[in-house]
């Protein structure tokens, strides 16, 4: 057998024998997940509180607003408030899905039950994805939620000041633009949030055309994810650089970014570490932003809560983290 033909087996072999990892990464990630966000939980919390009369949602734009443009009229926010007598902090949520879809049912009413139990006010924000999506319509949808909330926090009987952004994956990638000054809460007139709580977020977007990989596979889903994430944020504008470049986070980082708790998996194959938290938070330290990063060992995407991993307890520690800060 000639070293060509040696080669070409071992090529084989390994896109093969890749494959298969991946396969396998991929449906111990789902199975993971399923323990680990707590689906039931949150779903028992909500049932709690339409009992007792306590559920609210609701849109942030007006009929005006949404006749305008129909696609805000997929803007829902869900509240989920404390079980406190005086006005409550209050944090919003925004799941993940890669622009592309929602994953509240893992990543926002389960971890907004847990605030609960914290005597925090919580906000499930299910903004704008998919072909509802546009050019930065999620931001819009956050700070638009923001002014809502600010304006109406007598009614819903909550504390405003110093609130707490907690984002996912895409939902990451949203608080962390929401912070700078170029993209987020300065661009939009409304208060500074008084932390950052992210959860494996998808921070450098574009960052497989920069970080080879030794898999290709996950290389290639990389590709897939960011291309996707980019055409449903710019449609047919989405090759354009500027417009990829507005969604990387680490860019945008200056020293009045707001304070950053963040953690990720060791075993994440859509958003490694090593190319979007390890990233952001060179950025951080560069800029002297306060955060507190963890990084757990064997925990895959999309856990949410983290229960029954070596995440589990995240939350405890971020919300220690933000009221440290204020």
């Amino acid at each position: 057998m000639s070293f060509k033909d040696i080669a070409i087996h071992a090529l084989q072999y390994y896109f093969i024998l890749t494959f298969i990892l991946t396969v396998i990464s991929i449906l111990r990630m789902y199975r993971i997940r399923h323990r680990a966000a707590a689906a039931k939980y949150g779903k028992a919390r909500m049932n709690k509180l339409v009992e007792e009369h306590r559920l609210r949602q609701f849109p942030v734009y007006t009929m005006d607003e949404i006749k305008s443009r129909r696609s805000r009229g997929a803007v829902r926010v869900t509240f989920f408030p404390a079980d406190t007598v005086e006005p409550a902090k209050v944090a919003i949520i925004c799941p993940g899905g890669g622009y592309d879809h929602l994953e509240e049912k893992y990543e926002g009413y389960p971890v907004a039950a847990k605030l609960n139990e914290m005597g925090i006010n919580a906000f499930v924000l299910e903004y704008r994805v998919g072909r509802h999506c546009s050019y930065h319509a999620p931001i819009h949808d956050l700070a638009r939620t923001v002014q809502y909330i600010t304006e109406h926090q007598d009614d819903f009987h909550v504390d405003m000041k110093d609130y707490a952004v907690i984002g996912f994956s895409a939902g990451g990638n949203m608080a962390g633009l929401f912070g700078s000054e170029k993209y987020g809460y300065k661009n939009y007139g409304v208060a500074k949030p008084g932390a950052l709580l992210m959860g494996y977020p998808w921070t450098n977007v574009n960052h497989w055309a920069q970080h080879p990989y030794w898999n290709i596979w996950v290389g290639l889903m990389g590709v897939w994810l960011s291309e996707r994430g980019n055409f449903w944020m710019f449609r047919l504008h989405h090759f354009n650089h500027e417009y990829r470049e507005s969604l990387c986070v680490q860019r945008w980082i200056t020293e009045d970014f707001p304070p950053v708790y963040m953690f990720a998996g060791g075993n994440d194959i859509l958003v490694p570490s090593g190319a979007h938290t390890d990233v952001l938070e060179k950025a951080l330290k560069q800029y002297h932003v306060p955060y507190k990063y963890e990084k757990f060992f064997g925990v895959p995407h999309g856990v949410g809560l983290g229960l029954h991993t070596s995440a589990e307890g995240w939350l405890d520690t971020a919300v220690e983290f933000w009221k440290e800060q204020i």
